[in-house]
């Protein structure tokens, strides 16, 4: 995938973001051990604990699976609860698909299609016709996925020529967000979108369906089953002998697809096979797609994929110097080798006595292994030099894959001719305008997908407090209750009780709230004697920003003073540091949050763990009188502390402003412009923010509420 940002659009709506001057390429390359990106570094650290919790009890799971029936009561379980991650599969509708055009290659045709994968949800794609077809023989046949690239489909043109010339039928589609189907097209610059690139697109159209419980994964994985649909219906396809390949993004949707769909009878992903124990601490979560919520948390790997798949034909294609890291697939490929074994001793190989292979230095096959594994053997890993998608070097070998395992065929790998060259563009483009939202204005989006199920959708009741503290519980995973001991921090005594005489002593620390996280805080004492508290959220208590603060510290003082103390916290990561920003539509946290649900937590509850400790810190001291703490925030912090207000009756009072006024009008709005931290996955099922601010009564006032419902675009079509 792409790691370098777009520029970003220039639009009306990306204007209002020129203020805050965010440098996309700068903070791709976020220095972690920065002293800036300390607290983002240790929330990284204890969500990848949390996995690794996680992972190392499916390891003892998996070890413990040593029979064919055993492993195919796994695979039942496992794809069961992967399907209600991604929120169910939609039901089957008539594809509609058109042939729009027709290109003739050296070797093949290429036919412009388009079909619906669900009721007016268009897919461009580009079917590749051998020449053999015209023969009135039936072929096997590839759905080829592309990776995050803008091109799309386009850019998979030198593999699908290749499965083309070699006999293959190819049927290479646009992603969603991607090639002609862009989800937020910017009306000013055509093919350009407003979310800068294909992540950026991935990430806004998966906040929407997180709100519901859905993972945007479930798009991406029905497009990909509606193809091989499309496939099946064509009369030169053998619908036995259909495959499946894709790289990076590509690779994801491919693996799921092969999971998934029983009647893609060959599978190879590439540059995505790893797994989470190496890539947290290194690439880190990188897609919306690809970081399906729970999914750690339910006790899956990214071995599961391919396990799914088993005993059918499976090749994991990986290069050394991958993102994707080689030691994770090397892990990944040695599991599921015994996987497969289970179900095919060919799978295991045959003992050689010799040493394993090491890291590639050319195309190699199955380095996991010092066994002689012959090309018949379902499971193969094809291995080569360089970095993420690296893969024309390894070209034949995966020709050769499908060759064996989906043509059932000897035929010699069939290189490109010399001089051959990739079709113009305009052989490429299957719409009229370049994008089904502009050729086709009434096409669905996933937002208006997302939206039509969201109406339809029972709507909880108002729960009585009970019922929405149980609730806000679960949906948010926030696990510190009032008055939890304390067992990290001990507040020393000058900071609990101040010398006689002394007020407003401002003091600096760090506040312990969880195991190996701790957040900026600042204290600012009253003399001595019990006092009420005031608890302040900031995004940030960085010292560089004492400037622009020196009224907001006078303030705080002034209230010392009049004996009112005031405790203001930055909550985590703390403090915020950065990120790559995949769009800046998406904010400074995204990535995070993902991490985040990966592991069934929530940037959202953590915060509230937060604002609950720190409640529970200042009533251990003896300068507080516990029943007088008030507090405040603005933004995405307010609605931290709507929800931590809801389970802390000692908040007697709160003040909000510039909070999101209702998932609703979230869900509501065609662009949900920085709305990753607001996001808890399944929350419009169980409750909505005015439930909140019903619960609360007059212990809040909520000042000028943020609605984003643009009044210039429909909410639905």
């Amino acid at each position: 995938m792409p790691t370098s940002a777009s520029r970003c659009a220039t639009s009306i709506l990306l204007a209002c973001l020129a203020s805050s001057a965010l440098n996309q390429t700068a903070l791709a390359q976020a220095d972690a051990a920065s002293v800036a990106n300390h607290g983002r570094l240790q929330l990284s650290q204890s969500l990848d604990a949390i996995a690794a919790q996680h992972l190392a009890a499916r390891r003892e799971t998996i070890a413990a699976i040593t029979t064919r029936s055993q492993a195919e009561a796994r695979q039942r379980e496992v794809r069961e609860k992967i399907t209600a991650l991604l929120g169910g599969l939609p039901g089957k509708t008539p594809l509609n698909a058109h042939v729009l055009g027709t290109t003739q290659a050296d070797g093949f045709r290429i036919e412009k299609v388009i079909f619906e994968s669900q009721p007016n949800y268009r897919v461009t794609a580009l079917l590749y016709l051998p020449a053999s077809a015209a023969a009135g023989k039936k072929l096997p046949a590839i759905v080829v996925s592309p990776g995050h690239a803008a091109a799309g489909k386009a850019s998979d043109y030198p593999f699908a020529s290749a499965f083309a010339r070699n006999g293959f039928v190819v049927l290479s589609y646009d992603i969603v967000g991607e090639g002609e189907r862009l989800q937020y097209p910017d009306p000013a610059h055509p093919g350009k979108s407003l979310a800068s690139r294909p992540t950026g697109e991935h990430g806004l159209a998966g906040l929407q369906p997180t709100l519901l419980g859905d993972a945007v994964a479930r798009y991406f994985v029905w497009d990909a089953i509606r193809a091989v649909d499309y496939l099946a219906s064509r009369p030169e396809v053998d619908s036995d002998r259909i495959g499946a390949f894709g790289c990076s993004g590509g690779g994801m949707v491919t693996a799921a697809l092969g999971a998934l769909e029983p009647r893609v009878k060959a599978v190879a992903p590439a540059c995505y096979i790893t797994s989470f124990d190496t890539l947290l601490p290194s690439a880190g979560p990188q897609e919306a797609e690809q970081s399906i919520p729970g999914f750690i948390a339910s006790g899956f790997d990214l071995a599961d994929w391919v396990e799914l798949a088993a005993p059918r034909p499976y090749a994991i294609i990986s290069t050394a110097s991958d993102m994707f890291p080689y030691d994770g697939a090397r892990t990944s490929v040695t599991e599921a080798r015994r996987f497969y074994s289970l179900f095919d001793p060919v799978a295991a190989g045959t003992p050689t006595g010799q040493a394993a292979p090491g890291i590639p230095t050319g195309p190699t096959l199955n380095p996991d292994t010092a066994n002689s594994i012959p090309a018949s053997a379902p499971l193969q890993w094809i291995t080569g030099i360089g970095g993420h998608g690296n893969l024309r070097p390894l070209e034949r070998p995966i020709v050769e894959f499908f060759l064996t395992h989906l043509a059932h065929s000897h035929a010699a790998f069939l290189a490109a001719p010399a001089g051959s060259v990739a079709p113009a563009a305009d052989a490429m483009q299957v719409t009229p305008t370049g994008q089904v939202l502009s050729s086709y204005p009434n096409s669905e989006t996933i937002h208006t997908i997302s939206l039509k199920r969201y109406v339809l959708m029972a709507k909880p009741r108002l729960p009585s407090t009970d019922a929405l503290q149980l609730a806000v519980r679960q949906v948010t995973h926030a696990v510190v209750k009032p008055g939890d001991p304390d067992p990290v921090n001990k507040p020393s005594p000058e900071l609990a009780s101040p010398p006689e005489g002394k007020a407003h002593v401002r003091h600096r620390f760090t506040l312990a709230t969880a195991p190996g996280i701790t957040i900026d805080a600042e204290f600012y004492r009253p003399a001595n004697g019990r006092h009420p508290a005031l608890l302040v959220l900031r995004d940030s208590l960085d010292p560089s920003l004492e400037a622009s603060r020196s009224e907001e510290i006078r303030s705080y003082r002034a209230m010392a003073d009049a004996g009112t103390a005031v405790l203001v916290i930055a909550p985590r990561p703390s403090p915020p540091g950065t990120e790559e920003i995949k769009s800046p539509l998406l904010g400074p946290f995204y990535l995070t949050t993902l991490r985040a649900q990966l592991v069934d937590r929530t940037l959202l509850g953590l915060r509230i763990d937060d604002v609950i400790s720190s409640v529970n810190f200042l009533t251990h001291g003896t300068t507080i009188d516990p029943a007088q703490i008030t507090a405040r925030a603005s933004g995405h912090l307010g609605l931290v502390l709507l929800h931590a207000a809801v389970l802390d009756p000692r908040l007697t009072h709160i003040t909000v402003d510039h909070v999101l006024a209702s998932y609703r009008s979230l869900m509501e709005a065609p662009i949900p412009d920085d709305a990753a931290e607001d996001i808890l996955p399944g929350v419009v099922r169980r409750y909505d923010i005015p439930d909140l601010v019903h619960a609360l009564g007059a212990r809040v006032s909520v000042n000028d509420p943020r609605r984003l419902v643009a009044a210039t675009a429909p909410a639905s079509r």
